[in-house]
């Protein structure tokens, strides 16, 4: 029996309408921004009026014996204050066709291309915040500023910093830097400090979150004179709960976050600690979720990024890569708005036949620091202390 088989030109052909996109993953750094000085990530809105830069005030607390029955006047305390200057930037991004090509399409490319402008100007936030992290604070404007594709990170971004810059600023900050799980890793020389991070003994651990959680609460204060004020700010605390419980939020990657959870000390706590749910241990016990993590006083997230971006490759022991880690207290990272994502058209392309859809926003974001008293306006790398984070660096073996 000889079968009619079917021209090609005649057999059907569907296309669905509803678009599979790929995955965009929402911020895990919302929960703690907030317009109160007192939020790891500050939002200001001061620049959505106009303007082109804003000051951040910050002051620390006053340190000094006071007077007792003595003379008071001619022995005043001076305040300790600086202004952390933030500049924003634009960002923006459009999607173009014609309309023989929309007329074309087995899908709507104007409600299409709306949903991904949307993602991108979300993912385009986080991607800086992540950026803004291990950036290198300076009192200059940032390069890249209204060019091309402009730059909203202030500071100096880690992947454009100098050895020099990188020296400077480890060296700035030896009481807010971890190398490993010792702090006799450290160095002013930063490749010397990173190089005795190794795959062995530094892994990240609830052991390095605590350390540094006791590197944050002792700042401010001269390890070698106990109680004596040192002239650096202390890092206040994310939170306090009830009586005097202090808590700190770690930002780390995939694979930090990847150790961590192997760590024992970590796994034991996790299955002899937390409550017993009364409910569906899968959708609330971090065992089964990979949600965030608790020991000690940290809260530890994920943020998969910070090995997509800030991964330093080979900068280890034998090679090896480095990954870092970001313990957060008050007033860690600013996000100064201009302008929140605005919609934009084009509307007059070549006679109505080419149309396009566009988003922009204008927004600053950079880690908050602070200089000493008599550095004045001409703050440089080497004398700015970050104010509200400690950053680690730990052993960032890929999977075999």
């Amino acid at each position: 029996m000889a079968l009619s088989p079917n021209h090609p030109n005649n057999e059907v052909i569907k296309f669905r309408q509803d678009v599979a996109y790929d995955f965009l993953r929402s911020s895990r750094f919302d929960a703690y921004m907030g317009d109160d000085s007192t939020s790891v990530i500050v939002r200001m809105s001061d620049l959505e009026a106009d303007g082109k830069e804003i000051r951040v005030p910050l002051v620390t607390q006053l340190s000094g014996d006071g007077v007792g029955a003595g003379t008071l006047r001619g022995n005043e305390e001076q305040i300790d204050s600086y202004g952390m200057p933030l500049w924003a930037d634009w960002a923006r991004n459009a999607v173009a066709n014609n309309r023989a090509q929309n007329k074309e399409s087995s899908f709507s490319v104007r409600s299409t291309a709306r949903s991904l402008l949307r993602g991108w100007s979300k993912r385009i936030v986080r991607d800086d915040l992540v950026d803004a992290l291990l950036s290198i604070p300076t009192s200059a404007m940032q390069a890249g500023r209204f060019g091309n594709p402009g730059n909203r990170v202030n500071g100096i971004k880690w992947s454009a910093a100098t050895a020099g810059n990188k020296n400077a600023w480890v060296t700035a900050n030896p009481d807010r830097v971890v190398f490993g799980s010792a702090l006799s890793n450290y160095s002013t020389t930063f490749a010397t400090a990173v190089g005795n991070v190794d795959a062995t003994n530094d892994k990240m651990s609830a052991a390095v979150g605590s350390l540094l959680k006791d590197q944050a609460k002792q700042t401010g204060v001269d390890p070698n004179n106990p109680g004596v004020y040192n002239g650096r700010p202390k890092i206040s605390p994310y939170m306090e709960a009830e009586g005097d419980q202090e808590w700190f939020v770690c930002f780390l990657g995939a694979r930090g976050f990847r150790d961590l959870k192997a760590d024992p000390v970590m796994t034991a706590a996790n299955r002899d600690a937390r409550n017993r749910e009364g409910g569906d241990p899968t959708k609330t016990n971090p065992l089964f979720t990979g949600g965030a993590l608790v020991y000690d006083g940290v809260i530890y997230v994920e943020i998969p990024e910070i090995t997509q971006r800030l991964l330093l490759k080979g900068a280890g022991a034998a090679g090896i890569d480095v990954e870092p880690v970001f313990l957060c207290g008050q007033g860690a990272l600013a996000y100064a708005l201009g302008q929140m994502p605005r919609p934009t058209t084009l509307e007059d392309g070549d006679y109505d036949f080419v149309t396009g859809m566009g988003i922009e926003a204008q927004y600053g974001v950079g880690k908050i620091a602070k200089a000493p008293l008599t550095a004045g306006a001409s703050a440089t790398i080497g004398s700015l202390v970050d104010w509200g984070v400690v950053t680690g660096f730990v052993a960032g073996v890929g999977n075999s």
